[in-house]
């Protein structure tokens, strides 16, 4: 290795040397100096260069259907000394237009002349720079105010919970409703918009994924796409002792029950587990209509995070004191 590095200062030294000689390196020098100097006169004299610039439209309502498609971009010839030519170049401004006072009829021709469009491309460059040729020189199309209605989002999922854990909540989509646009007799079979079907294995935590929006064909809506969350969490279960009461009882009469208590065994998430007391619960049984041997047991809540009750019995025998 030491030989190599050895071989190449020889010949590097040669090269050197060779140069000196022949006047190489003063040509060398000369020639940098008249690039240099070159470079500078080109930065500084007036020139003229070709530039594409983007547009951005604002303000346009939903509802709104272009018949044409306006023109992303612009191309502009521009005519300054290079440095701000190539400064422009380089940082490519973009050119806002706002049509919210160019489209306020049901149907019209939406029209953008050199005019309009002159000044503005003027704010986004230096006061120096003047606009020689703008192409297209307008911007034009034809467009009308389709209907709109607002609709819900419907989850089109499944999902396999893992063992021991059940869904904390009820699936949370956002948005839960969407506006779209269309014709109205097309808008009046629609009822919901459906995200793309999909499926999740052994569901146990907490996921956030995205479904696309299925769109009918003909209908437009800003929002192609809804979040989906589902949260999953361990459950365990929680056992009470209830008194059953009678509804509905006539006035003159009371319902004696055998027996008078009900256990029951409710399933819940872990993270509400401690929310959970009897006083959630009731166990009531409504007076008969017809003469039978027992009452059925209903067992009577409002708090969400229940998913299951089981009880230790269906039915209870009574007798009727008058």
């Amino acid at each position: 290795m030491g030989a190599r590095l050895e071989t190449i200062r020889t010949r590097l030294k040669q090269v050197w040397v060779w140069m000196l000689r022949h006047d190489a390196f003063i040509y060398l020098v000369f020639i940098a100096i008249a690039t240099f100097f070159w470079w500078g006169r080109a930065m500084t004299s007036s020139r003229e260069a070709h530039i594409s610039l983007p547009i951005t439209y604002t303000d346009i309502p939903s509802e709104i259907v272009f018949e044409q498609e306006l023109p992303l971009s612009l191309n502009i010839t521009l005519r300054d000394n290079g440095k701000l030519l190539r400064q422009v170049a380089q940082t490519s401004p973009s050119i806002n237009i706002s049509l919210a006072d160019r489209l306020t009829d049901e149907s019209g021709h939406l029209l953008l002349s050199a005019d309009v469009l002159r000044p503005k491309i003027q704010d986004i460059l230096p006061g120096s720079t003047t606009i020689q040729q703008i192409r297209p020189e307008t911007i034009e199309s034809a467009y009308h105010r389709q209907e709109k209605k607002t609709v819900p989002v419907v989850l089109t999922a499944s999902w396999a919970i893992a063992q021991q854990h059940q869904l904390a909540t009820p699936p949370i989509i956002h948005p839960t409703e969407i506006e779209i646009f269309g014709k109205r007799e097309q808008l009046d079979t629609i009822d919901c918009i459906l995200t793309d079907s999909f499926h999740i294995k052994d569901l146990h935590d907490t996921v956030n994924c995205s479904a696309a929006l299925i769109i009918p064909q003909g209908i437009r809506t800003p929002i192609k796409q809804a979040d989906i969350i589902l949260i999953a969490e361990q459950f365990t279960d929680k056992n009470f002792t209830l008194p059953i009461q009678v509804i509905d009882v006539p006035a003159g009469e009371n319902v004696h029950l055998f027996p008078q208590q009900v256990s029951i065994t409710v399933r819940v998430g872990i993270s509400h587990f401690a929310q959970i007391q009897a006083s959630d619960f009731q166990a009531v049984c409504a007076y008969p209509k017809q003469a039978t041997n027992t009452l059925p047991i209903q067992i009577i809540h409002s708090n969400p995070h229940i998913t299951q009750i089981r009880t230790n019995i269906r039915e209870v025998e009574y007798i009727i004191e008058r």
